[in-house]
């Protein structure tokens, strides 16, 4: 296996996720018979390329993913080329709900609907996550921490598992990424922005040493400062404080998933309603409409006997 060097702190993330996990997940069922995993071995890091193995996170599996995943998440995979292993848990909880909402409730959802409510963004050590598009995010709770993420997870086996997918090989940098994910690079997500200052050509020549040290923008755009303030909030709920509509503070992701599909399916139930009201609505108006023509006609034949009638009086006294 080779090492990509793409990790800032490679000594702070060492395998954890033991053999007697790995014999757990085996046993689970999360990947098909026959799929071979690699021992357990420390020295090995998660950038590591191999066209022999490919690295997985124990994490979308604890949250009840199995391999194949689905192909709405499969999809995500293929369109941008990342590796499983630079996948953040976030974008594995929006993937998983988002592919739950697809089975349960909108069957033509595809992936690049992913879109309207996120963009793709790169978050340091070439890690990606989802940058919800509004400060309001379409899945809550997606952006709650996981500690220890970055250090379980295993390698798999090529040809015991891709038969019917192609794996990756490599994880992708921010100059790779296709653009229809519109990816912006923020290696210094949640930091402020600085730049450095080019000494210029009279103070070359000068004998006083010039400083390189870098500066803060005094003033960022608008769009600085919503990503520096959404980067400064991304440790707080996503839900409303003192909501009982949405009752998420308590609660880790897979339990919030379940108030969230009773929260979609209300809505729905609303919807319905609303659509079943404006259809008895336009029946009633159809009703009048058929009424109002009816009686445009009489009047209308009244209209025109009473025209006779008076030209029939007109000529007689003529």
């Amino acid at each position: 296996m080779a090492n990509q060097h793409l990790l800032k702190e490679p000594e702070k993330e060492v395998c954890s996720f033991d053999n007697a996990e790995i014999a757990a997940l085996k046993a689970s069922g999360a990947f098909p018979t026959g799929a071979i995993i690699r021992a357990f071995d420390q020295n090995i890091r998660s950038d590591a390329s191999s066209d022999e193995w490919v690295c997985f996170l124990a994490y979308p599996f604890s949250i009840g993913l199995r391999y194949l995943f689905p192909d709405f998440i499969s999809r995500f995979f293929d369109l941008n080329g990342l590796s499983f292993a630079q996948t953040m848990p976030m974008v594995w909880r929006v993937l998983m709900m988002l592919d739950q909402i697809k089975s349960c409730h909108i069957p033509n959802l595809c992936i690049e609907d992913l879109l309207i409510a996120y963009c793709l963004r790169s978050h340091g050590n070439s890690r990606f996550l989802l940058f919800s598009t509004s400060k309001n995010p379409f899945i809550l709770k997606a952006t709650k921490n996981e500690d220890g993420w970055k250090r379980k997870f295993f390698f798999v086996k090529r040809d015991s598992i891709d038969k019917v997918v192609d794996l990756p090989v490599k994880w992708l940098t921010s100059a790779k990424i296709p653009e229809v994910f519109d990816l912006e690079e923020l290696d210094s997500y949640f930091g402020p922005v600085h730049v450095k200052k080019k000494p210029s050509p009279k103070a070359a020549t000068s004998s006083t040493p010039t400083s390189s040290k870098a500066t803060a923008i005094p003033k960022p755009s608008p769009a600085t400062k919503a990503h520096t303030s959404s980067a400064q909030k991304r440790k707080e709920t996503d839900s409303p404080a003192t909501s009982e509509t949405f009752p998420y503070e308590n609660h880790g992701f897979v339990e919030a998933s379940g108030f969230m599909t009773y929260f979609l399916n209300q809505g729905l139930e609303c919807l319905m309603h609303l659509y079943e009201e404006s259809c008895g609505l336009n029946k009633m108006l159809e009703v009048k409409l058929k009424k109002a023509e009816v009686t445009i006609v009489d009047q209308g034949m009244i209209a025109a006997a009473k025209s006779q009638h008076c030209e029939d009086k007109f000529k007689a006294m003529t």
